[in-house]
């Protein structure tokens, strides 16, 4: 897995700012959000590999967690707000009939939405909350999902040395369904963009369970890739293609 990581990165750093938490469309790093804000007027549409490690506890088939797909499409209309939706595939036997096949025969929908408080400057670093899922099916709702439903505050601050841009993030994290409390709690992380090459980003993130690396790149202004591995051990990634509505 390793060496699969790390031939991703070589291939995608040899093709345009990044800083979306792409599994679900929205600005962050891997697993962990962050107070970054993407382009104003930018739209972002994609799919991200969710490995099984990733998936709410909850989220099962015959008892076993499953790897899966997320479709998502986002969107920044202002400097200081970010909105998302997107679903999760889910594996069902067919007709609900457990002598028929398996397949991804269901969706979890989910919205998310980021505010920035405060934009960063030379002194201070940029503070926004946030949350995924904040709309749907309450615990006492027919379905009583809300999978994903979770809330954040997050501050990021960066810092140009030898025109290497690092970023520093911390963020304190609630969800909402007991499931997900092993990713509760402070967690945060350090991206790098090299003089070279600064569409290229390197990641290292701890989100409350994990320590996880990856990277993304913006291909061509108008493409991010992101590619990352989960606790040392479990690959995921995605691609989406940045849409200019301005």
């Amino acid at each position: 897995m390793k060496r699969v990581l790390l031939s991703l990165i070589i291939i995608i750093s040899s093709f345009g700012p990044l800083m979306a938490q792409q599994y679900c469309g929205m600005a962050g790093l891997i697993h962990v959000p962050s107070a970054d804000m993407d382009t104003v007027g930018i739209a972002r549409i994609g799919a991200h590999f969710i490995p099984k490690s990733m998936m709410p506890d909850r989220m099962r088939i015959d008892g076993e967690k499953f790897n899966s797909l997320t479709n998502y499409l986002s969107v920044t209309p202002f400097r200081w707000l970010e909105v998302g939706y997107g679903y999760t595939l889910w594996k069902f036997h067919q007709d609900k009939n457990p002598n028929k096949k398996v397949g991804f025969y269901a969706k979890d929908r989910y919205f998310s939405v980021i505010f920035q408080l405060l934009c960063e400057d030379k002194w201070w670093p940029s503070v926004a909350v946030g949350g995924n899922d904040v709309w749907g099916s309450s615990d006492a709702g027919e379905s009583s999902s809300n999978y994903y439903k979770n809330y954040f505050d997050a501050l990021s601050k960066h810092l140009v040395i030898r025109n290497n841009r690092i970023g520093a993030h911390l963020v304190y994290r609630q969800w909402d369904r007991p499931f997900n409390r092993k990713w509760n709690g402070l967690m945060g992380g350090f991206t790098f963009q090299p003089s070279f090459y600064r569409p290229l980003r390197v990641m290292c993130e701890w989100d409350g369970n994990e320590v996880n690396v990856g990277a993304d790149c913006r291909l061509f202004k108008y493409f991010l890739v992101q590619v990352a591995l989960l606790d040392g051990s479990q690959l995921n990634g995605g691609l989406s293609l940045y849409i200019p509505l301005l």
